[in-house]
Formats: structure tokens, sequence, C-alpha cells
């Protein structure tokens, strides 16, 4: 990647680090809760999802400056996690337990990183050209990880879960989202038109089923969110 050696570059790429910890924590909260009680093993390929996810959101936090205030979140959420993977088959019904765990320790996260936004003020400004990319990103995430939860074993999920209003309302605001994408950076038409493609296909999958997604789903909207936080990071690298 090149390196813009300017300060507003740095402050932007902080800003769009703050908001990828949003997007990555929900992420690997919804590869966690694979880890069903009723269900065996998970997929090997979901563990390695959740440790990417960890991997990335210690490195953006290291690149931030290693606020206390982030790394206590981040930390907490891979002790939670190892105890999770640590668990032997027959100790199963404690998987809802730890996975509640990384729910709150990612609430604490998001709370932190706002907090380091209006402290350091690096949320990224109205005009900025990434800002498009990075909102998509952590609406995704919201998605997948709110159908996640929906249909995971915790009894006190309210408190995470968007109500009937909010879910069509971000599933609103992701597809006007991607129609303004398309018309502003046609250059990234095909990139954005296979997001929105892995997007449709994963929301009409979990509206059909009814029931918590499938280790595909993860993969397709994992990868999203990713290509989604790359754009934005192309696109800042590129405004004058």
């Amino acid at each position: 990647m090149l390196l813009l050696g300017t300060q507003a570059w740095a402050d932007e790429r902080s800003a769009l680090q703050l908001s990828e910890l949003d997007s990555r924590a929900q992420l690997l909260c919804a590869s966690a809760m694979y880890f069903d009680p009723k269900d065996r093993l998970p997929d090997p390929r979901l563990l390695t999802s959740v440790f990417h996810h960890l991997q990335t959101l210690q490195t953006d936090v290291q690149q931030l400056g290693q606020p206390v205030e982030l790394a206590g979140p981040v930390h907490a959420m891979q002790q939670a996690f190892v105890e999770l993977d640590g668990l032997p088959a027959t100790r199963r019904q404690e998987y809802p337990i730890l996975v509640r765990q990384l729910l709150v320790h990612r609430q604490a996260l998001r709370e932190a990183a706002g907090a380091v936004q209006v402290r350091e003020q690096r949320k990224l400004p109205s005009e900025s050209s990434a800002r498009l990319f990075s909102e998509q990103s952590r609406a995704l995430a919201s998605f997948l990880f709110d159908y996640q939860l929906r249909h995971y074993p915790i009894t006190d999920k309210e408190q995470w879960l968007l109500s009937a209003e909010q879910l069509q309302a971000l599933d609103q605001g992701i597809e006007e989202r991607f129609a303004r994408l398309r018309q502003q950076h046609a250059e990234h038409a095909e990139a954005l038109d296979k997001i929105r493609g892995s997007y449709q296909f994963v929301r009409a999958q979990l509206q059909q089923a009814g029931k918590r997604a499938n280790g595909g789903a993860e993969f397709y909207l994992g990868r999203a969110v990713t290509d989604l936080d790359e754009l934005a990071l192309t696109v800042a690298q590129r405004t004058p």
C-alpha cells in the first residue's frame, strides 16, 4: 500500500481502522456463535475466521497506538475465545456463557472506539469518499450478527438485537448505499456488484430458512466486509 505522508491521510486511516474494529468484532461474534450446544464441533474454517478477525482487531489497535481502552476489550475477547475453543465437547452446554462474554466485550469495544473518535476527532467527515464504504462494511456485519444472535441460545440477547423496524431500516439502508456507491464510484462497479450479489444471496437464504445461518453465510458476508474495508482504504488514498 502506498503511503501518503500527510496528516489528513493518517487521520482518515485511523478513522477507518476505528470503524473496522466494530465490523470485525461483529463478524468475530457471528462466527463464534457456531459454538452451539446443540451441534457437533464447529467447522474448522469458522475457527480460522475467528482467529483472522482477532488478528485484524489486534493489528488495528496496535497501529492506533495501543490505547488501553481499545486494547482491553480486544484482549478480553481473545481470552474468552481461547477458553471457548478449549472447552471439550462434554462441556458444550457452557458455550453460550462464553459467547455472551464475547458479546459484552464487543459492546465495550464499540463504545470505546466511539469515545476515541470523539476525543481525538477521528470521525470520517461527511465529504469523505471512503465514508460510504466504511458505513456499508459495518452495516453488512450488523446484518449477519443480528441474524446469528437471533437464533443463538442466550436468554438476555434482546439488549443486542435490532427491532423489526431497525432491521428493516438496516436492509433498506444497505440497498440505498449500494446504489450510491455504484453511482459515485463507477470505477469499482464490478467489485461492488459482486459484494451486493453476496449480500442478496445470503439475505435470501436467511429469510427463507428462518434459522441460524450456515457457514456459507459467514464466508460470503465476511468476505464482503473485508472487501469493503479494503475499498475504503483504496478510495481514501486516491482522494486528493
